[in-house]
């Protein structure tokens, strides 16, 4: 857990380590992105205080869903918090069917906006970047 400054805004790194000293390259070359915006203004922390509760039933039935539809080949690596939004990291193969996590999620929370993009990294280039952020500086 590490926290960040991006150009001025803070950031909060959270980042498992366990793939650090071999990646699982070939069984999981896509990441999805998966965007949670506040429902309510953070007043100046990365969440309203009142509202975490209830960001951590999203947080869970996200990971749930992924785990899901990931039919085995999911994996959660990190997590990104700033002001207003939570960013989850995930890494899945190709037995996976991580495109249908978000309507499943709008469903039961129709009143956050959530995004889904997915990427190939082939080379988990985005995790070492990660990794680096949280190593870095001490």
């Amino acid at each position: 857990m590490k926290l960040l400054n991006f150009d001025g805004k803070p950031g909060h790194s959270m980042v498992d380590d366990r793939f650090a000293a071999n990646p699982p390259v070939n069984e999981l070359p896509h990441l999805a992105w998966f965007g949670v915006y506040c429902a309510t203004n953070p007043a100046g922390h990365f969440w309203n205080p009142d509202e975490g509760p209830q960001l951590g039933s999203v947080e869970n039935d996200l990971l749930a869903l992924c785990d899901r539809h990931g039919c085995g080949w999911a994996a959660y690596v990190h997590r990104l918090d700033t002001p207003g939004l939570r960013e989850y990291y995930i890494y899945f193969g190709h037995g996976a069917a991580m495109e249908r996590v978000l309507p499943d999620l709008k469903v039961k929370y129709p009143t956050y906006r959530l995004e889904f993009d997915r990427i190939d990294d082939l080379k988990w280039a985005q995790y070492r970047k990660w990794l680096g952020w949280v190593y870095a500086g001490g």
